[in-house]
C-alpha cells in the first residue's frame, strides 16, 4: 500500500503543502476494507500464541486508573514475558493493549512501514492499539514525532485541542505534570478504514464510546534540521582543523581570535552547501533500513538452479542506487553492494523497464546468454529479484 493510496483522496501535493507539519488531517475512506491486507484482528491473535512478546514492548493502559498496570499482571512469573492469556484478558477489564514495534512480527506492518520510511527517508515504527467500548487508553497528551492512524477495526472517537506545541522534538517533549491543554479544537469519530495524520506538537486525546477500536500508529521518528547539522559537524570536524580547536572564551590583550573564528565560520558554510548532495546522507538512511526479503531464503538455497529460463522481475526498484566510472558499475540495494563490469549495465537497464517478469534469456542486453544468467543469479542473491 503506497503513500498514496494512504492518503487518497488527498494528494501528496496537496498534504504537504497544507497539511504536513501543520494541522492534523482527517481522512473519510468509506471503505472498512482499505487496511485488510495490513493488519487484521486475525493477524493479531495469531501473533499472540505464535511469537514470544516481552513488557514494555507489549504493556497495558487505562485512562481511569491512577496507576499503570502492573506488569507482574499479564507477564510469566519472573520474567518479562507476555501471557497471552492474561494479557488479552485485561482487554474485557478497560485496559487497552499497546503492542509496540509490530513492524518486526506481522508481514503487512513490515510493508506499510518500509512504505513509509521509503518515502520520507526517516526512520518509522507502527505500534497497534486495542480499545474496549467506553474506555480510554491515554490522558491528553502531544507527541514528538508524527503519526499516522490507520483504523483497521471498530470506531473510537478523537479531540484536538488548540494549545499546540509547534514541532515539538525531544529538547520540548510532553510533560504531564502541570500541562493544560486548552478548549477543544475539532472533535471526530473514526471508522473501520478511516485514516487521521497528527503532526508533534498537535495536542490531542482519544476514547471508545460504544464500539471496540483497534488502530495502527505508525510514528515518523523523523531527523530535525538541528540533528543532522549536529551529526555532520561531528563527522566533517575531521576534516576541519577549526572545527577541532577549543573554543576561546578567554581575553588576552595582545591575542586576537578574529582569523580563528573567521575559519570556524568558512567551515560551517562549506557544510552547509554540502546539504545540497544528499547521497551520503540516503546511503547512511538504507544501511539501517530493514528489508523486505520474503522468499530471499529459498532463492539462496536454489541461486544456481536459475537459468535463461527463469522469469525474473526487480523488486523495490526505488531503492536501487546505481553509480558508475569508466570500467565498473555498482548497484546498491539497503546496505549490500554489488559492482559489475560496465558492459553489464545494459542487462540491468533493461531489467528495469520491465513491469511484468521475463525470461532471463530474452532480456535484451549487450552481455552474451551465461553472463546474463551470472548476473541474474548475483542480483538473486543480493536480494532484488523476484523469481519464478
Amino acid at each position: 500500500m503506497t503513500l498514496q493510496e494512504i492518503l487518497a483522496p488527498i494528494t501528496l501535493e496537496d498534504f504537504f503543502t497544507n497539511y504536513y507539519e501543520k494541522k492534523h488531517l482527517v481522512i473519510r475512506k468509506n471503505n472498512r476494507e482499505t487496511f485488510k491486507d495490513v493488519l487484521t484482528v486475525e493477524d493479531l491473535d495469531k501473533m499472540f500464541y505464535t511469537v514470544s512478546n516481552h513488557h514494555p514492548n507489549f504493556r497495558l493502559v487505562d485512562h481511569s486508573l491512577d496507576e499503570v498496570p502492573d506488569p507482574k499482571s499479564y507477564t510469566v512469573k519472573n520474567s518479562d514475558l507476555i501471557d497471552p492469556l492474561k494479557f488479552v484478558k485485561s482487554f474485557e477489564a478497560g485496559c487497552t493493549l499497546v503492542m509496540s514495534n509490530l513492524e518486526h512480527k506481522i508481514e503487512g506492518c513490515r510493508r506499510l512501514t518500509n512504505e513509509f520510511e521509503s518515502f520520507f527517508k526517516h526512520r518509522t515504527q507502527s505500534n497497534i492499539y486495542l480499545t474496549p467500548k467506553n474506555a480510554q487508553g491515554f490522558a491528553t497528551h502531544y507527541d514528538s514525532h508524527d503519526v499516522f492512524i490507520l483504523q483497521f477495526e471498530g470506531s473510537k472517537t478523537w479531540r484536538i485541542y488548540n494549545n499546540a506545541m509547534p514541532l515539538a522534538d525531544k529538547s520540548n517533549a510532553f510533560v504531564k505534570e502541570g500541562f493544560e491543554p486548552g478548549p477543544i479544537e475539532d472533535e471526530f469519530t473514526l471508522h473501520q478504514g478511516d485514516v487521521l495524520y497528527v503532526p508533534r506538537g498537535i495536542v490531542h486525546d482519544a476514547y471508545c464510546t460504544n464500539e471496540n477500536s483497534g488502530h495502527i500508529t505508525t510514528g515518523l521518528l523523523g531527523k530535525t534540521w538541528a540533528e543532522h547539522l549536529g551529526e555532520m559537524l561531528l563527522e566533517r570536524s575531521k576534516n576541519h582543523l577549526a572545527l577541532r580547536r577549543f573554543t576561546k572564551l578567554h581575553e588576552l590583550p595582545n591575542i586576537n581570535y578574529n582569523q580563528e573564528k573567521t575559519e570556524v565560520i568558512d567551515a560551517l558554510k562549506e557544510i552547509i552547501n554540502s546539504l545540497e548532495k544528499d547521497e551520503e546522507l540516503i546511503d547512511d538512511f538504507y544501511s539501517r533500513q530493514k528489508s523486505i526479503s520474503k522468499g530471499h531464503l529459498l532463492q539462496m538455497l536454489d541461486v544456481h538452479a536459475l537459468n535463461g529460463d527463469s522469469k525474473i522481475l526487480l523488486k523495490e526498484k526505488h531503492k536501487i542506487r546505481i553509480s558508475q566510472n569508466e570500467e565498473v558499475f555498482s548497484i546498491k540495494f539497503y546496505d549490500l553492494q554489488l559492482t559489475m563490469p560496465l558492459a553489464a549495465e545494459s542487462f540491468l537497464s533493461a531489467l528495469f523497464s520491465f513491469t511484468t517478469p521475463q525470461r532471463v534469456a530474452d532480456i535484451p542486453s549487450s552481455i552474451d546468454k551465461e553472463s546474463s544468467i551470472l548476473m541474474a543469479q548475483e542480483l538473486s542473491k543480493l536480494g532484488l529479484l523476484e523469481v519464478s
